[in-house]
């Protein structure tokens, strides 16, 4: 596939062959999983040309560093720390150690920013573990990995699986096609990796490649979130084929006076991640 147009901390720009008219918006990038804290990107956005490099220090000048961010549960409000973080790029980050996600829990966030004030709410819903990690096959050194686990009868679930590459990798990132609802699920179920998506590389499908060690981790997610994140993988694989975006193809998103998302996930607190070596024999998952 084609560099991504939609940058992660930016994808929510409509691109076209054109610059794009008209003041920036505001971008929010920001998640809470069960047992954790936290994390809130927050930028403006910035016109793409077709065919044009991304300028990365463009990118970091468009950071809000001086953003109020805060997060409420419902019955403690928190306003987060922007830091800068190697682990992130851009490297600047808002978070706490003052909160941490619950499951069932609604979470509050809000963001304000010159003449910006953007809010949305999530909800971390109940963890799912992970049965089975295995190397499916490896092919011309790449491979594909499965990720099994086994949905509860009750319907409305919604999942997507994040991956991160020991020495290439300081977080997880989006697994490329691994996000799924319940629909048409039943007991035991597979999604297959094929891909890591790094932001400012090339998105190729795909990159596991023989001899990587890899954490994978499987979130539950709401609906809400689940649709996010359908359309960004419709919108990158139009991008793949040199369709031409239109105008209304943003992500869909939970932010009220902002484009992004606030998203809750539900991690299982020991098996909700695994490591595995890609293996062309046999695999290795600890």
């Amino acid at each position: 596939m084609k560099k991504m147009l939609y940058i992660l901390l930016l994808l929510l720009v409509s691109c076209s062959r054109k610059e794009q008219p008209g003041q920036p918006q505001l971008v929010v990038e920001g998640w809470i999983e069960s047992g954790g804290y936290p994390v809130v990107m927050v930028s403006e956005s910035m016109g793409v040309t077709t065919g044009t490099a991304i300028d990365a220090r463009a990118m970091v000048d468009r950071l809000a560093k001086w953003a109020k961010v805060s997060v409420s549960d419902g019955e403690n409000t928190v306003v987060l720390t922007g830091m800068a973080s190697a682990d992130m790029f851009p490297p600047y980050v808002f978070t706490t150690s003052r909160m941490t996600g619950e499951v069932g829990k609604t979470y509050s966030l809000k963001v304000e920013y010159k003449d910006y004030v953007a809010t949305a709410e999530t909800t971390i819903p109940r963890p799912v573990p992970m049965d089975t990690l295995y190397v499916r096959e490896v092919k011309d050194s790449l491979g594909t990995l499965i990720c099994g686990f086994t949905d509860p009868a009750e319907s409305g679930n919604f999942y997507k699986v994040f991956s991160r590459t020991e020495g290439k990798d300081r977080r997880f990132h989006s697994s490329a096609l691994s996000q799924t609802s319940d629909e048409h699920l039943s007991g035991y179920t597979e999604l297959f990796l094929y891909s890591t998506q790094r932001l400012m590389d090339h998105v190729d499908l795909p990159n596991i490649r023989e001899g990587e060690v890899m954490d994978v981790k499987l979130c539950t997610m709401t609906a809400e979130i689940y649709r996010f994140w359908d359309r960004f993988e419709t919108i990158l694989g139009a991008n793949s084929f040199n369709i031409r975006p239109s105008g209304d193809q943003n992500a869909l998103s939970n932010m009220r006076g902002a484009l992004g998302y606030w998203a809750g996930y539900g991690v299982h607190p020991t098996k909700g991640v695994r490591r595995i070596t890609v293996a062309a024999s046999s695999a290795a998952a600890e």
